[in-house]
């Protein structure tokens, strides 16, 4: 019987022993319900998808380089923490994430998600925050009126603007200047005051006093995942050849260019401004709005004036140079 009991100790310190030598890769291939899969992947095959030599797949490594390759074809980070990111959010339902760039239905789609979205009418909290833009403390706000996709905070950018037609033809150009990026697209209210050099103010808008006009309108997100936070700095400068209007300029622009285009990075990124983006939530809903971190405080209290049960969070946000000039009342 101690014979058998050796034996069997033997045998399941062998079985722990080889749970252990598994790699990282095949560690994440496992949790993300691919193991198999790997196990399919001939040497030849995963030569071909790791852009290396057979030769170099040794038997003691080749698991490895299996699991690797899958993760290559599902679209999976290599590096941590993004990889860690990745597997929590795979099995998640992300409506929000429409596609890369460079296919070519995905004009169609974000056409197709903004033709159909509802109206979303002002809820009393909205129009209770046309106070803060009165009191002159913020520029605008937005409310975010359907999900955000599970993207990596680090590589993300958020871009705003409201006419879907801008939307296809900036993807159009990202693609053609062969920028690569996984697409989101999301649905918000804005709120912002209406500047004198954008001519004549819509006949929607709300008055405020003293010839100031509020502007209310149902805008969109794209949110950019790109392979490197980067090319963020491609982004924007990308955005202030063919996307940004200037005084005097006679260059070409993408339909529906503004003077301050509207993106956030919500990590540092080299020629972006540090702002504070205070989130206000009320009964599920969330409030935006973005002051320089000088004004943040002014905010707060102005908000406190209200006496209203709000949940106030305040945190850093970085925004693209025009945007920046326009929260200080700058034109362009």
């Amino acid at each position: 019987m101690k014979k058998y009991s050796k034996i069997i100790f033997i045998a399941l310190l062998f079985l722990c022993v080889q749970v252990s030598n598994a790699g990282p890769y095949q560690d994440a291939a496992e949790k993300l319900g691919y193991t198999e899969l790997a196990a399919t992947f001939s040497a030849e095959k995963v030569a071909r998808l790791l852009n290396t030599k057979i030769d170099q797949l040794s038997n003691n490594a080749l698991a490895e380089a299996q699991a690797q390759a899958v993760l290559l074809v599902l679209g999976a980070p290599l590096a941590e923490p993004e990889l860690s990111r990745f597997i929590a959010n795979y099995k998640k339902l992300d409506n929000a994430y429409v596609g890369n760039i460079g296919e070519a239905s995905l004009y169609q789609r974000i056409n197709t998600l903004w033709q159909t979205a509802e109206h979303q009418p002002r809820s009393p909290f909205a129009i209770s925050l046309r106070n803060l833009i009165k009191l002159g403390v913020a520029n605008g706000y937005n409310i975010a009126t359907s999900p955000w996709p599970q993207f990596d905070p680090e590589r993300q950018l958020v871009y705003g603007h409201n006419d879907i037609h801008h939307a296809q033809q900036l993807l159009a150009l990202m693609a053609s200047e062969g920028i690569t990026a996984r697409v989101g697209f999301s649905l918000k209210t804005s709120a912002y005051m209406h500047r004198d050099g954008w001519g004549p103010v819509p006949t929607n808008a709300v008055p405020l006093g003293d010839n100031r006009f509020l502007i209310e309108a149902q805008e969109y997100n794209l949110h950019f995942e790109f392979p490197s936070s980067a090319d963020k700095q491609r982004f924007m400068a990308l955005i202030n050849r063919y996307s940004k209007q200037y005084e005097g300029q006679r260059g070409p622009l993408i339909y529906g260019a503004w003077w301050q285009p509207f993106y956030r990075s919500f990590a540092p990124a080299d020629g972006f401004n540090e702002v504070s983006q205070v989130q206000i939530s009320n009964a599920g809903e969330t409030a935006v709005v973005i002051v320089t971190p000088d004004k943040a405080d002014t905010l707060k209290k102005d908000i406190a004036k209200l006496k209203q049960d709000w949940t106030i969070v305040n945190v850093n946000v970085w925004v693209n140079p025009a945007f920046y000039r326009y929260l200080g009342g700058g034109f362009q």
